[in-house]
């Protein structure tokens, strides 16, 4: 049994449906554990794959939590909220239960391993395969895949994998306190980016810290136009790729006109060619299936 987890508000319910339902059309020897950000979604959700928590449940254990609700918002989370120092701080805070909650995961649910996924990820091909690769290795991380700014990072947090052993949980040990408190070393160098910036350190302070791009195929709307595509499959730095997944950042939706808009914040709002149109196709109809 195979254990992701991910955080999610009631806004973002169809979006955690649709990739419960790509993980399970492959498999369903697995747990999504599901940090949920209010009652809403809470009371929402009902499939044997999916195990629900609270969030004032892991308040109630740890006060610095509760507290990092006040911590200033990182330069990426100002822009996301248009300036809005509310808005930014709540931004912040979610990401930083993503660390938390995947550090809560190892910790205190004690699994063997965990990979964290962002709840606008969508599967296109098993992900039983890339555990072939996940053997020796203590963390995985993948690349953005495109030419990024140094306040952005190289790498994207959008899976994230560690297992249960001495590397794996003392890099996320270290990177759930990054985000926890901001009176550490790197604060003024890796905090620009919410918890992402900070995966570039994760190679440099720890050992078994393997990049995934060789194993796996991956695709967002950031590196679309970095990707060249042949048939069903994906090619990037010369090598020919099955598609894992997709991460639908800023992905659209208009149910009543039957149309959607890829990322406008991105800079697409229509798919560029005929394997991204099929792919955000299906997307769009998990997400119609699965609508509230």
């Amino acid at each position: 049994m195979k254990n992701f987890c991910t955080v999610a508000d009631f806004n973002f319910l169809n979006r955690v449906l649709a990739l419960n339902k790509s993980l399970k059309k492959y498999s369903d020897k697995y747990i999504l554990h599901l940090l949920c950000l209010d009652d809403q979604i809470f009371n929402s959700i009902n499939d044997e794959n999916i195990k629900l928590y609270k969030l004032e449940n892991l308040y109630e254990n740890d006060k610095s939590l509760f507290h990092a609700r006040n911590n200033d918002p990182s330069r990426e989370a100002l822009i996301n909220s248009a300036g809005n120092i509310d808005k930014a701080k709540r931004l912040q805070f979610i990401w930083t239960l993503s660390p938390y909650f995947t550090w809560y995961c190892l910790d205190t649910l004690e699994c063997d391993d965990v990979l964290y996924i962002d709840a606008d990820i969508y599967f296109f091909s098993n992900w039983e395969n890339l555990y072939k690769h996940l053997d020796k290795i203590s963390v995985g991380i993948v690349e953005h895949r495109c030419e990024t700014s140094t306040l952005n990072g190289k790498y994207n947090v959008g899976i994230v994998y560690f297992k249960n052993d001495i590397n794996g949980y003392k890099c996320l040990t270290w990177w759930k306190n990054c985000l926890l408190f901001t009176d550490h070393q790197y604060y003024s160098t890796h905090s620009s980016c919410g918890d992402q910036k900070y995966l570039e350190l994760f190679p440099e302070l720890f050992q078994n810290v393997s990049v995934l791009d060789k194993f796996i195929g991956h695709l967002a709307p950031w590196n679309f136009n970095q990707h060249l595509y042949k048939k069903d499959k994906i090619l990037w730095n010369n090598l020919e790729q099955d598609l894992l997944y997709c991460h639908f950042s800023n992905f659209k939706t208009d149910f009543d006109k039957n149309t959607y808009t890829v990322a406008e914040r991105h800079g697409i709002v229509k798919p560029s060619n005929d394997f991204i149109k099929k792919i955000c196709d299906e997307y769009y109809e998990s997400l119609k299936e699965t609508k509230c």
